[in-house]
C-alpha cells in the first residue's frame, strides 16, 4: 500500500510522477510547521528523487527537486526529539484510526497522529546542490 492511500488529495503528486509516486525515504525536511488552527501539523520536505517526465515548465526552468508540503489535520498527539540542519529523514505515513506520521533521522524523530492528512502544495524548483 502506497502514503497516497491515507491522504486526500494525491493527485498532484501521482501526476507528476506518472501514478509511480516515489518513498518517502531519504527525503529533505525544510520545515515542521505548527498551527492553532484544526490543530494542524505540516510537513514540508524535498523528495529524493525527480520525475522521470516532469512537466515541461519544471524541465524549461532546470528545476531538479520536487517539494511537497503535506497538512495533518485536527491533531490529536505530536512528539518531536530534536533537530538540526540538512535533515534527511525516512517519513512513514499509515492509516487506521485517523493518519500517524512519523520521521526518522539521525538528529530527529518526529511522531503524530492527526484526524486527516491532504497535500497542500507540490512545488519544483532548482536545488545547486543536488546532482
Amino acid at each position: 500500500m502506497s502514503w497516497t492511500s491515507v491522504i486526500f488529495n494525491p493527485q498532484g503528486v501521482t501526476s507528476v510522477y506518472g501514478g509511480e509516486v516515489p518513498p518517502l525515504s531519504g527525503v529533505r525536511v525544510r520545515e515542521i510547521r505548527l498551527l492553532e488552527d484544526g490543530p494542524a501539523l505540516v510537513l514540508r520536505f524535498d523528495l529524493s528523487t525527480f520525475p522521470e517526465r516532469a512537466p515541461e515548465k519544471w524541465v524549461a526552468q532546470g528545476f531538479n527537486t520536487v517539494q511537497l508540503e503535506i497538512m495533518f489535520s485536527g491533531l490529536r498527539s505530536l512528539s518531536v526529539e530534536g533537530f538540526g540542519v540538512e535533515v534527511v529523514a525516512d517519513v512513514v505515513l499509515s492509516g487506521g484510526d485517523g493518519v500517524s506520521v512519523v520521521v526518522t533521522s539521525p538528529v530527529t524523530q518526529v511522531r503524530a497522529v492527526a484526524q486527516t492528512a491532504f497535500l497542500s502544495r507540490v512545488s519544483a524548483y532548482q536545488d545547486a546542490f543536488t546532482d
